[in-house]
């Protein structure tokens, strides 16, 4: 156990085998979105940005990456893509200047930001209506924090992780949106669907009824705007992943 001073260590062994299904998830939800599929990441430290280039599968839909401002903005006023992800720190500038520069550039740019600080600016995040925000130490944990910010920001919702969370009240903010907000329980179903299980893998797992299983899946998609299960998955392999032949 870590002491008081001592933080906690993070253990990735068993993470590994869920890249591939919650890449194949991820990229369900992006294509049901209708949201432009270019990406722009702008992200330090540099491991991390080499890292996340590697889960998207296309790399013609990575139209930028780089660890600073200026360079970002420059890919996003060429290019135009639909998600900018940064971190909050960076190498030249920082994530909070280059949100409002390349949402000036385009309006309808959706942002996820990962929050490298130990004492993140949720609030300044929040009032620039940054649709995903997650921390890094919410990276490994078992709520998929990352990805469902990948997800609210696809479906043009908001989503701020327990972390960040915590960082915005000790602020002094709240959520705005807490109608948008998941439940625990559908929570719990929103990570089993990450990773790729039925409503019925569903209902034994957590030992539910079939039928509540499947409303619990339900109110998960309306409340992030998506469609059928059907429609998240049909396409995404071919059309995303790039394995069309």
């Amino acid at each position: 156990m870590p002491t008081e001073n001592q933080p906690e260590i993070a253990d990735f062994t068993n993470r590994f085998k869920q890249l591939e299904p919650n890449r194949r998830m991820v990229a369900s939800w992006l294509l049901s979105s209708e949201m432009r599929l270019k990406f722009v990441f702008a992200i330090a430290p540099r491991l991390s940005l080499a890292f996340i280039c590697t889960f998207v599968r296309q790399p013609n839909m990575v139209v930028g990456a780089v660890t600073g401002e200026d360079a970002a903005l420059g890919y996003i006023t060429r290019e135009r893509p639909g998600l900018l992800i940064c971190s909050d720190l960076l190498e030249q500038g920082d994530g909070y200047s280059l949100v409002r520069r390349a949402r000036a550039v385009v309006a309808d740019l959706r942002v996820v930001m990962v929050m490298h600080s130990p004492t993140p600016d949720v609030r300044q995040a929040r009032d620039l209506k940054i649709e995903g925000i997650f921390c890094n130490s919410d990276i490994g944990k078992p709520k998929f924090s990352g990805i469902q910010a990948v997800i609210a920001a696809g479906m043009g919702k908001s989503y701020l992780s327990p972390d960040a969370e915590r960082h915005l009240l000790e602020q002094g903010g709240t959520d705005e949106d807490p109608n948008l907000r998941l439940t625990r329980r559908e929570e719990e179903i929103l990570n089993l669907i990450i990773q790729g299980c039925s409503d019925r893998q569903i209902a034994g797992q957590l030992q539910l009824s079939y039928e509540t299983a499947r409303t619990y899946g339900k109110t998960v998609r309306r409340k992030l705007g998506a469609k059928s299960r059907l429609e998240l998955v049909g396409r995404a392999m071919d059309v995303v992943l790039g394995r069309r032949s």
